[in-house]
């Protein structure tokens, strides 16, 4: 009726970790995430799995994945056949899912990338060479899917869709993203930017089948509904029409909202007017520990003060519309960043002076109140979910904040338990502020693991 067709994206090789914790899948596997490919049981569980989409779904198209499968023959596969070219165990996969999708009455596409990633090395053009040998094997009815997200180079697009241009016997896709897979908040200026080039060089490499993404990575933290502005503008932008101050226009018309407003749903993520990166202090400063400070590193003297002048701009979008949750929800979000953003370089810096008139001042006056923050993100986090969401997921969500209250609370009474002579040190305080990941001192920073944020007593992997 609306012209709308749903398209299952599916994954046959990778990113199918969770596959094993059942114990019925466990010989399924290579290595990591990645499928044992030539595995009778494999092409099995893939017959399954196609044969349901094909009966859940109208539409005869699906998306297969196949994408970064980067411990491809490695593992298992290596014991049984010894090593073998990487992309020749590629395309025999790629060949015998072909087959059964064929049998399904199946149109495939897949993510390109593995053949990049395998390739040899780049040419004297910096373009990497796909052998004519593996060439002629990938097969024909399969469309390759370029994907690059919040690049701004528009040359990087350029040259890699030039790439693909080596197969000619497929046709060519691209997906872009609208960066909602960091955080709580979305990452909506710099999707902008980079689609805008991204489907300028598609447009003049005649690729005519675009796909926007949203993924969900670490919990699927961010409102797809905040990604409005992206989504909008990427549907004008494939259309020919880049003329921002238009699709503001037009986004107002059916929305009902100004583009600027929606764009402010982003602010939770904006550390400094040189942002220019999917940062994500939306997440790591709403679990960063008070104690440990892993993350202390990424405060600047004026991150508060930001955060402060950010609770108005979204709150005046609260006026009975139709997302006021959405805006009620980045409110109270940015309210609890802005109190609790710089509270641990403040307790370590009066634990190193053995200033405890600060310490006790610190464990009275912002605790309390940073608890009752945590408990209104947390309902408000809980009506945006269930409003948008299935309900399986959220005892995730659920978890983190209670691990968030409890571990503030303990907080607190280590350090009255060090001010009335309990404990002779705070441990975690002892230690230095040591800068992680790939982060600059005051900068803000990307980084989107929840386990590895709360604590460095996890395993990395």
């Amino acid at each position: 009726m609306f012209g709308i067709e749903l398209i299952p994206c599916i994954q046959v090789l990778a990113h199918l970790g969770h596959l094993p914790r059942w114990e019925d899948y466990y010989l399924h596997m290579d290595a990591a995430d990645v499928l044992l490919v030539g595995d009778e049981r494999v092409y099995t569980l893939i017959d399954n799995m196609l044969s349901t989409v094909a009966k859940c779904y109208t539409t005869r198209k699906v998306h297969i994945g196949m994408d970064e499968a980067f411990y491809l023959g490695v593992g298992k596969y290596l014991h049984q056949h010894g090593y073998r070219n990487r992309s020749d165990i590629l395309v025999e996969h790629l060949n015998r899912v072909k087959a059964l999708t064929d049998k399904h009455g199946l149109q495939p596409m897949m993510w390109s990338d593995m053949f990049f990633h395998l390739a040899e090395d780049p040419t004297d053009g910096g373009e990497k060479h796909i052998s004519q040998e593996i060439l002629d094997k990938v097969p024909e009815g399969v469309t390759l899917v370029y994907w690059d997200y919040c690049m701004k180079e528009k040359s990087r697009y350029d040259s890699n869709l030039k790439a693909h241009r080596q197969f000619v016997n497929n046709k060519i896709a691209f997906a872009g993203g609208i960066c909602t897979w960091t955080g709580y908040a979305p990452n909506l200026q710099i999707s902008l930017d980079a689609t805008q080039v991204a489907l300028e060089s598609a447009g003049e490499h005649g690729v005519d089948h675009i796909i926007m993404t949203m993924w969900g990575d670490d919990g699927k933290d961010c409102s797809y509904f905040a990604a409005l502005p992206g989504l909008f503008a990427a549907a004008q932008m494939a259309c020919g029409n880049f003329d921002r101050a238009d699709i503001a226009e037009k986004f107002c018309t059916m929305f009902g909202y100004s583009f600027a407003e929606f764009m402010n749903l982003e602010l939770p993520n904006i550390t400094d007017e040189e942002e220019s990166h999917a940062n994500n202090p939306s997440k790591y400063l709403l679990f960063n520990d008070p104690l440990l400070g892993l993350f202390d590193y990424t405060i600047h003297d004026g991150l508060k003060d930001r955060y402060k002048a950010a609770i108005p701009v979204l709150e005046k979008s609260i006026n009975g519309r139709q997302y006021d949750y959405l805006f009620d929800f980045y409110t109270k979000l940015t309210e609890l960043l802005a109190h609790k953003c710089d509270l641990g370089v403040r307790l370590k810096k009066a634990y190193m002076e053995n200033d405890k008139e600060m310490l006790k001042k610190l464990a009275d006056e912002e605790f309390p109140p940073m608890q009752i923050l945590v408990r209104q993100v947390y309902e408000a986090y809980r009506t945006l979910w269930y409003r948008e969401n299935k309900s399986i997921g959220f005892e995730m969500q659920e978890m983190r904040f209670g691990a968030l209250l409890l571990r503030n609370e303990n907080c607190q009474r280590m350090i009255y338990e060090y001010l009335n002579g309990q404990l002779p040190v705070i441990q975690e305080l002892e230690l230095p502020r040591l800068p992680g990941h790939y982060g600059k001192e005051g900068k803000g920073e990307r980084f989107n693991s929840y386990i590895q944020t709360i604590s460095t007593n996890v395993n990395a992997y």
